[in-house]
């Protein structure tokens, strides 16, 4: 049994898990399975919601980030901050945050304000467009949330071409440092690396290319919790030295509105975007029902839609290292020191727009590729099969067999990824548990297949 097993987004420390199925229970693709009570595996795509990670009390489920450990040693260090981050200091401003971050070896800090006015502006005229062109669908999904976009492609692939075409934020400000920054280091031969800053284990860690040799300039996710403690002491050192600001060398490593702190809360991201016609929805559970009822047709009249599926949106991060409405509380105060501001002018974004600067390089719809082919097809004989298991299991939905629900176990059954007498409530030792008159709706386990 390996002690700790590791997928894109999440991982597994077998070794503390006690097999209470509480992560069975919320995971939105009913992707994990345990067996024998601690083994816990992955057999099907995780979208890095980190609902697991929450569920589970034990600790045994983490994000797959990596340590803030000999950060900027041997390298130029570039952090692509999360406007969370600064919701986590009441005290303290965005620039003395941003001050803490190069104490701890960081070279540049990028503040997403800037990459965020720019994406709403986009995101705007985009959606003033297909008003009369018609382009895309209605309503539109925004694509910030990239668990959102990726729970889209797995459970309602018909929605992805709901999914607004314009670059998320963080992805503007990663093409940006690739193109204005990283040039100068690779004139000099130096060494860089991109490090997110994230609320949430929405990043793989990209360290190698696809013929597995190392990136030229790895591409790391920190989690903001693991970040926190060392910050925090630096900040507070910086609070009381108060020392002077240290040189930037781009506009965008300083922080001087409150816009990107606005969209780290549930209906930020629409709240300066003039859309009328707009719904903002936070929390997983929430999340799926929408996505239901979108599917079904409903909700046409609404132009765009903000989907979180943390509860108070970014806040609510499984990786934040404060309480959510402690950070809502210092967001609000942000906003009333700050205020909200334009720091680029339209016309420019209207014209980097019209060159297509904010076109995605690849649409939605190709994750179909990646999602799509994830399990053959049942046959009808196997269908068939599959209900007759579900009229004769209990249907307690308990997870004592290591599936999430009984019709989960039933396909696993009949795809050979397990065993019949998995079900707890089959078991000859418990009578107890077969059906009786007044139990209406539960077959008994002698009924057979």
């Amino acid at each position: 049994m390996r002690p700790e097993y590791t997928t894109c987004y999440v991982r597994f420390h077998e070794e503390r898990c006690t097999g209470c199925a509480e992560c069975l229970k919320v995971c939105p693709t009913r992707a994990i399975r345990i067996r024998n009570r601690t083994s816990i595996r992955l057999v099907d795509l995780c979208i890095g919601c980190g609902a697991c990670i929450r569920a589970c009390a034990a600790g045994a489920i983490s994000a797959a980030t990596r340590p803030p450990q000999q950060i900027g040693n041997g390298h130029v260090a570039i952090a692509l901050v999360s406007p969370v981050l600064y919701a986590q200091f009441p005290t303290a401003m965005p620039k003395d945050v941003l001050l803490g971050l190069r104490h701890m070896g960081f070279r540049h800090t990028i503040d997403m304000s800037i990459f965020l006015e720019m994406f709403q502006f986009a995101a705007a005229e985009f959606i003033r467009r297909n008003r009369e062109t018609g382009e895309a669908p209605w309503p539109l999904i925004s694509p910030v949330c990239p668990a959102v976009v990726r729970l889209i492609a797995f459970q309602f692939p018909a929605l992805l071409a709901h999914v607004l075409p314009v670059l998320r934020p963080v992805a503007l400000m990663a093409r940006e440092v690739k193109e204005r920054i990283i040039p100068s280091y690779e004139a000099q031969g130096r060494q860089v690396a991109l490090y997110y800053l994230n609320p949430c284990p929405t990043m793989e860690q990209e360290r190698f290319g696809p013929d597995g040799t190392p990136l030229r300039h790895p591409e790391i996710s920190i989690g903001i919790n693991d970040l926190y403690p060392d910050l925090n002491q630096r900040i507070d050192t910086i609070l009381t030295e108060v020392p002077p600001f240290s040189e930037t060398h781009f506009e965008y490593e300083t922080c001087a509105t409150a816009n990107a702190a606005l969209v780290a809360m549930s209906g930020g991201e629409i709240a300066s975007m003039r859309i009328e016609k707009s719904m903002a929805v936070h929390g997983l559970r929430d999340t799926v029902a929408y996505l239901q009822k979108i599917e079904m047709g409903l909700f046409q009249e609404v132009e765009y839609f903000e989907f979180r599926t943390c509860r108070e949106g970014c806040l609510g991060g499984v990786l934040s290292a404060v309480d959510k409405y402690m950070a809502r509380s210092n967001v609000q105060r942000m906003l009333h020191l700050h205020g909200l501001g334009r720091r680029v002018p339209g016309n420019t974004i209207l014209r980097l727009y019209d060159k297509g600067r904010f076109k995605p390089d690849k649409s939605p719809l190709t994750l179909t590729r990646f999602f799509g082919d994830r399990k053959p097809a049942l046959s009808l004989e196997q269908m068939v099969r599959i209900e007759k298991i579900l009229d004769t299991v209990a249907g307690w939905g308990c997870g004592a067999c290591g599936a999430p629900d009984c019709p989960t176990f039933a396909e696993d059954v009949v795809r050979g990824e397990a065993e019949l007498g998995d079900c707890q409530w089959l078991h000859p030792s418990r009578p107890c548990m077969k059906a009786t008159p007044d139990e209406p709706g539960r077959s008994s386990p002698e009924s057979g297949l």
